[in-house]
């Protein structure tokens, strides 16, 4: 039999004699160019400067100069911490530490009332001063912030995105500061505002 030439500059014979001739066959064969169509391969464009050396001037430099939007592949959508995040993020996450500022002096103004800490890790901060309280509290709020914005597009179950998380987590503490408000008015009457 004779060889077919495919348009992928490969050559391929036809003929299949033995399993010997078959597995050769299969092998494609170089075919001639020009040369200057011929590339050098060993060339190496990397430059002599290895960039991760250099960590915290490509964290300021990120910082201030956001790249990453999305993964790159379609596989990273889902698995990929970003660099830069919409706006409506810092809105959300600072929703969220406001609340928790108001939640912290509500309750200590309850307590000043007759009320009880129900948390036992807060109650714990408390009987150390209202520094510790208040530091614990805020401190505690926003580290978990950072955490959570930094993977705000990650999936946690099937459609139930970090994003999502922080959404509830605002609500949850809307309703707090409700039941507080709700507290003072109706159980301790005070007026707070």
């Amino acid at each position: 039999m004779g060889r077919e030439t495919r348009s992928d500059n490969f050559e391929i014979s036809l003929s299949s004699s033995t399993d010997m001739d078959r597995n050769e066959s299969l092998m494609p064969l170089p075919c001639q160019h020009d040369d200057e169509s011929i590339v050098d391969l060993s060339l190496d464009r990397r430059g002599t400067e290895n960039r991760r050396s250099r960590v915290l001037q490509a964290l300021f430099y990120g910082n201030f100069r956001p790249r990453r939007r999305i993964g790159r592949r379609e596989s990273d959508r889902n698995h990929f911490f970003i660099d830069w995040h919409e706006p409506r993020m810092l809105y959300l996450a600072m929703c969220v530490l406001l609340l928790s500022c108001t939640d912290a002096l509500f309750t200590l103004k309850l307590i000043d009332a007759g009320a009880v800490e129900g948390n036992p890790v807060m109650a714990s901060m408390l009987e150390l001063g209202i520094d510790r309280f208040l530091a614990s509290k805020i401190g505690l709020t926003s580290l978990s912030l950072v955490v959570l914005v930094v993977a705000a597009r990650r999936i946690l179950f099937k459609n139930f995105s970090v994003q999502n998380l922080l959404q509830l987590l605002c609500m949850g503490y809307v309703l707090v500061i409700y039941y507080e408000i709700y507290l003072f008015r109706y159980v301790f009457e005070v007026n707070i505002f």
